[in-house]
């Protein structure tokens, strides 16, 4: 009997192999792997992450703790859980093939162990936060989350012990740690991946003009007090160091979208992806605020001034050929804030420790008003580009990036009759080495970093405000920590870096501690460090109008007349703000101690003490105050020359200390920066977190600060340290992992005096309560609400700046993993 097949020959030759290749996929799909997750008290554990980690997949818990993965390969898996306001828990799992199998876990809820928080920023290495040799303070992701709502990363730091927030306008924010703030604040190093985003001009941080999100910030660390001996210039007060999330911690798609107050509207939204060993992720932002707290404070056109000591808005600026006749129009014109930003960044992972990381952004932002040393600048138009590119492993870390400032249209300073810009190039490669020997008694950190600075300032139409025009600068650093334990519980800390560089002295800065820890919950520790801060480029090169040209001729004619000298022959006195190219660094000697402790499990305690003794500082521009540079121009005669003292007395009393001759041998009337004074700083910080229960914290935290004045060569500069004596946080917070929370704020800030350059006046005390609350509707939609100012106390937190007012934001969101 013959059969006969209906399929070809190579069919049926191909046949075994397909059943084969069937039967093999429906095992694939046969393994399913599912769990549920609680609390410690029986709870669903709602939004945890859940990854497989070997397949690099990835899900969330859902509002009754489940979650599920498909299509699981036969094998051995590492599974993480981990999340939002939850502990990080790790475990070994094994399916077999066609097995289902079931998970039931139970997770800790982060907040209660403090111990477990881990830190970067003190040491260039991970470590536990209580084993840190420094003052640090961490953003925790709850607060992270509630800060999307507002989008103001700077407001997320201001309850913080030691760290000084001031605010004017909408989104001008100066941050500093401890005491001696300016307006324009650069004592504190902001690294944002590594990255520095501040402006080369003026070392300055425009918190409004940040490529990322805040969905997309992961961790904020704040160490207080001098970190020059690992970060190196401008890590004078602190570092804050901001960390994004890589691409596989946030797979999947978010947006979200934020009206409030004052027209705001800001709209978010990220994609998050992985194919294989390469991860990616895109986020795009835009936001939008009227700025109504600024007003004209041009008092010849109707303008005001908010309170007594304010510097008047003038007309006259030239922008593009037309001249600035009206500051209300200008307002009007520049009314409403915006910011538009993306980000892309692409990782690809060669294995769990090794990492080549390629991320890029760019911003546009404008219609800022900042204050400055001498009133208010108008910022209509900023782009920011910028491209990073870093390697990571167990043992190496190299990273390089290229940022770029670029002013398409001049920025406008409304108190004189000029306007400045800016086009600034910033190229950077750092590379870090570490280690661990003799059974991890020793840990070793070296690195090298050199960055390469270009900055123009004769762009977009407007007067070049640096002579010369265009710099170049190179700055090299190499440092270098050892940490040894000589005990279990004692270690030993020392950390050393040298700084040189074409534009400031060479700089040697270390640092010294002792670090106690009696018990894995409770750690002292005593240091001592050197930190120095680095002038700005106008503070050595600025040559810009100071003011209008002062008549001379006829005082000239009476000296001549009065005592027979020879007349000078100088017919009028331009004004002019000069850099004083002889200006060195500021300086400052750092001993402290402090303790980090959790009682009990349910105590977070940390004190600080300090002295700092400051040196050389940075003064405003005044008269005489570098005559080796520019030569007092006097009549060589005792009588003439007091005649001189009068006579300039008559038109201000300044100006006979700033008759000199500039570096072209013009008589003009000049002020310049030099370095001046020592000063020793006290303070203590005293933060306190009680966890009442897992879901339920009360906070509350103090600074007490003062200083004296040992030296000061210069009595027209004044010496304060800007900030109050006194600050007081204290707040409550109720928190269900995705499921609702809420968070009540209550800060309050002691009246103190504020002196920088022409500015000089009192900020009155001020309480202010905050208020931010959230709610899933769904397992992937959140609605917020936040209020800053809640009673609506109207304020001013920098002399000089705005007064501020309630402002209200609410807020959507949506994930889809």
């Amino acid at each position: 009997m013959m059969f006969h097949y209906p399929f070809p020959m190579h069919m049926r030759l191909l046949a075994p192999l397909i059943v084969w290749t069937v039967c093999q996929f429906q095992h694939l799909a046969a393994q399913t792997l599912q769990g549920q997750l609680f609390t410690r008290d029986g709870e669903p554990a709602a939004g945890a992450v859940v990854t497989v980690e070997e397949l690099r997949k990835r899900t969330l818990t859902r509002s009754d703790g489940t979650y599920r993965f498909e299509s699981i390969p036969a094998g051995t898996y590492t599974l993480r859980i981990g999340g939002i306001g939850y502990q990080q828990l790790v475990r070994r799992i094994s399916i077999a093939s066609g097995e289902t199998l079931f998970l039931q876990d139970t997770i800790g809820i982060e907040a209660r162990t403090m111990s477990e928080v881990v830190v970067y920023g003190a040491s260039r290495r991970l470590e536990k936060i209580t084993d840190a040799p420094a003052a640090i303070s961490v953003v925790m992701p709850n607060d992270l989350a509630r800060a999307t709502t507002h989008g103001q990363l700077p407001k997320t730091l201001e309850h913080f012990q030691g760290v000084d927030v001031v605010q004017s306008g909408m989104n001008d924010f100066n941050v500093n740690t401890r005491g001696f703030n300016t307006s324009i604040n650069r004592r504190v190093l902001v690294l944002i991946d590594g990255r520095d985003p501040s402006t080369p001009l003026l070392n300055l941080l425009e918190w409004n003009s940040l490529q990322q999100q805040m969905s997309d910030v992961r961790s904020i660390e704040v160490i207080r007090g001098p970190g020059s001996a690992l970060y190196g210039a401008n890590a004078y007060n602190g570092v804050i160091n901001i960390t994004t999330y890589a691409p596989r911690e946030v797979l999947g798609t978010t947006a979200s979208i934020t009206g409030g107050e004052f027209a705001t509207f800001r709209a978010s939204v990220r994609h998050a992806a992985a194919l294989d060993r390469l991860s990616y992720k895109i986020s795009a932002g835009v936001s939008f605020q009227n700025q109504v707290w600024i007003q004209s404070r041009d008092t010849t056109a109707g303008g005001r001034l908010e309170y007594p000591g304010l510097a008047r808005d003038v007309t006259g600026q030239i922008v593009w050929g037309r001249r600035i006749t009206n500051i209300d129009s200008l307002i009007n014109a520049h009314r409403r804030a915006y910011l538009y930003a993306f980000t892309v960044r692409a990782d690809y992972d060669f294995s769990d420790v090794q990492r080549l990381v390629l991320d890029l952004g760019y911003s546009r932002y404008g219609n800022e008003y900042f204050v400055n040393q001498t009133g208010r600048i108008l910022i209509p138009n900023v782009e920011k580009p910028y491209v990073r590119l870093a390697y990571n492993s167990e043992r190496f870390n190299i990273q390089g990036y290229w940022t770029r400032r670029v002013t398409p249209e001049p920025q406008i300073v409304m108190n004189a009759a000029a306007t400045s810009a800016e086009k600034s190039d910033v190229a950077m490669l750092d590379a870090q080495w570490n280690d661990h020997f003799f059974d991890e008694r020793l840990r070793v950190i070296a690195g090298i970093q050199h960055s390469y600075e270009h900055v123009r300032t004769a762009v977009a139409g407007a007067l070049a405000i640096i002579d010369p025009s265009e710099l170049h600068n190179n700055f090299t650093g190499l440092y270098g920590q050892a940490e040894y334990s000589l005990l279990p519980t004692l270690r030993l800390v020392g950390a050393l870096r040298l700084d040189r560089s074409t534009f400031f002295e060479t700089q040697l800065s270390p640092k010294g501690g002792i670090v106690w820890s009696p018990t894995a919950e409770h750690t002292f520790r005593a240091t001592v460090n050197r930190s120095f801060l680095r002038p700005s480029y106008p503070d050595k090169y600025r040559r810009s109008p100071a003011g209008p040209p002062v008549a001379f001729a006829r005082i000239d004619s009476i000296i001549s007349a009065q005592t027979g000298v020879q007349r000078l022959g100088i017919q009028s006195l331009p004004q002019w703000n000069l850099g004083n190219p002889t200006i060195g660094v500021e300086s400052a000697v750092s001993y402290e101690v402090g303790y980090k402790g959790v009682i009990g499990r349910s105590l977070y305690l940390t004190l600080d003490a300090y002295i700092n003794q400051r040196r050389n500082f940075i003064s405003v521009p005044l008269g005489g105050l570098a005559p080796q540079v520019y030569r007092p121009v006097r009549y060589g005669d005792r009588r003439a020359d007091s005649l001189l003292r009068v006579e300039l007395n008559r038109i201000n009393p300044a100006y006979f200390d700033r008759l000199a001759y500039d570096r072209d041998g013009t008589a003009a009337l000049i002020i310049t920066p030099t370095n001046i004074a020592e000063v020793v700083e006290r303070g203590v910080e005293l933060g306190i977190n009680y966890y009442i229960s897992d879901y339920l914290m009360l906070s509350g935290n103090a600074a007490w600060l003062d200083y004296r004045v040992i030296e000061n060569s210069v009595s027209a500069q004044k010496i304060v340290p800007n900030t109050s004596p006194r600050r007081y946080n204290l707040g409550v917070s109720y928190t269900i992992p995705r499921q609702f929370d809420v968070s009540i704020n209550l800060r309050y800030v002691d009246k103190f005096t504020w002196v920088a350059g022409l500015f000089e006046g009192v900020v009155p005390s001020y309480a202010v309560v905050n208020l931010n609350a959230s709610y899933y509707l769904t397992d992937d939609l959140r609605v917020s609400v936040n209020v800053f100012n809640l009673l609506d106390r109207p304020h001013y937190e920098i002399f000089g700046g705005t007064i501020l007012r309630r402002y209200a934001t609410a807020g959507l969101s949506y994930e889809l993993h």
